[in-house]
């Protein structure tokens, strides 16, 4: 059975410059780790086991339904863990034109001490291609694409944008190019991560049909952690 969720995310296209164009795609839903979610109550009840349950996202982001296969935890937390599911946040999927769309997700919720009453929801199956994916996907960005993106998750992120997967692998594939050049300032870009990410998304809007990556990203990070 589904419940849904019946909160709306509205995003401003006017305060997205480039919004209205086709993003870089394909891609699937990816969940913003940062970003708040339900809180359980467990009381006298034991932290362990999972909830595993297929996600309707909608183009917004924000889950539709939740339909359940899978509950290994005391049945007593059912119902909050339905709330977790419905409270995560995404950015939506991308179709292969480019557009952002409605997708079905399998998502799963840990219980165990270590969680608390906060547990976080991840991916229920990991696609052991997905970074190189993501890497391909950035390379081809336009600036409109990641100020979208960049919009998405920062508004939601909670204050760790810069550690949600596109923006965390674009800083691990700039780092590991100053690397093969022989250059070993790992500490420091990631250091100058936040700010560079705020000065690329800055100079992204300005450009919209720039190359992300060649055209805006990677000459931000030279000027953050000069050679």
């Amino acid at each position: 059975m589904f419940s849904t969720a019946r909160a709306v995310l509205t995003i401003s296209l006017l305060s997205l410059p480039g919004a209205a164009l086709a993003q870089a795609g394909p891609s699937e839903a990816q969940i913003i780790a940062g970003a708040p979610t339900a809180k359980i109550n467990v009381g006298a009840k034991k932290l362990a086991g999972q909830m595993v349950a297929t996600l309707r996202v909608g183009e917004d982001g924000r889950v539709r339904d939740v339909a359940v296969t899978e509950n290994t935890a005391e049945s007593g937390f059912e119902a909050s863990l339905v709330k977790v599911m419905q409270s995560t946040r995404f950015r939506p999927a991308i179709d292969a034109n480019g557009q952002p769309v409605e997708s079905s997700v399998d998502v799963k919720v840990e219980l165990r001490p270590s969680t608390g009453a906060l547990p976080k929801p991840v991916a229920a199956k990991s696609d052991p291609q997905l970074t190189e994916k993501e890497k391909a996907r950035i390379r081809m960005m336009k600036c409109s694409d990641f100020v979208w993106e960049w919009k998405i998750i920062e508004d939601e992120a909670d204050g760790k944008a810069a550690t949600e997967f596109m923006p965390r692998i674009a800083i691990a594939m700039y780092a590991a190019m100053r690397t093969e050049a022989g250059e070993y300032v790992d500490a420091k870009v990631w250091k100058a991560s936040s700010k560079a990410l705020e000065e690329s998304a800055e100079r992204c809007g300005e450009t919209p049909n720039a190359p992300f990556w060649d055209g805006v990203f990677k000459t931000v990070f030279d000027e953050a952690v000069p050679k």
